[in-house]
């Protein structure tokens, strides 16, 4: 299959991206104190803490399993999957932050090798979403970097918002 730069290259600019969240967490939450990583933000609904596991569950349990599905499945069948549940059910709120973003960066970088090493074909290949339309893992990639940029400005701005009191 011949490979297409222009693709290659918007698929770079993502792998970059993928980078930066956990760069981001440890620069600006390693060595909070503990009172802060569960107090509640006023203009969002969820703590720091919920933040940061919420980031690692989503790579072990949604989009880095959607991506190794895809990859070593013939069209897999994506189901929803109801992630609100998850502060209260995974106890949250009794984790502790520094190894959350411990967790999720070793994740992270685990995901990031297997990705650096696909060519387009294996970005090309789908799965089949719950509403029936498919996705690609070049697709699923870009859903799970838009889903870090949420997170990384949510966090900033709760950043922000502590700053000031």
């Amino acid at each position: 299959m011949t490979e297409h730069p222009l693709l290659l290259q918007a698929y770079s600019q993502l792998l970059i991206q993928l980078e930066e969240l956990p760069v981001f967490l440890r620069r600006t939450l390693s060595g909070l104190p503990g009172e802060v990583w569960g107090r509640q933000p006023i203009h969002d609904r969820s703590p720091l803490l919920e933040h940061v596991w919420h980031v690692h569950d989503c790579e072990t349990d949604l989009y880095g399993m959607r991506i190794r599905r895809v990859l070593s499945e013939e069209r897999p069948q994506l189901a929803p999957m109801e992630v609100s549940y998850w502060p209260e059910t995974r106890a949250y709120h009794a984790r502790d932050g520094e190894a959350g973003i411990a967790a999720f960066v070793a994740q992270r970088a685990a995901l990031l090798a297997q990705l650096k090493s696909l060519d387009t074909k294996q970005l090309g290949r789908s799965g089949i979403r719950g509403d029936g339309t498919t996705i690609n893992v070049l697709g699923l990639v870009e859903q799970l970097a838009e889903h870090d940029r949420d997170h990384r400005w949510r966090i900033a701005a709760i950043l922000r918002s502590y700053a000031g009191m």
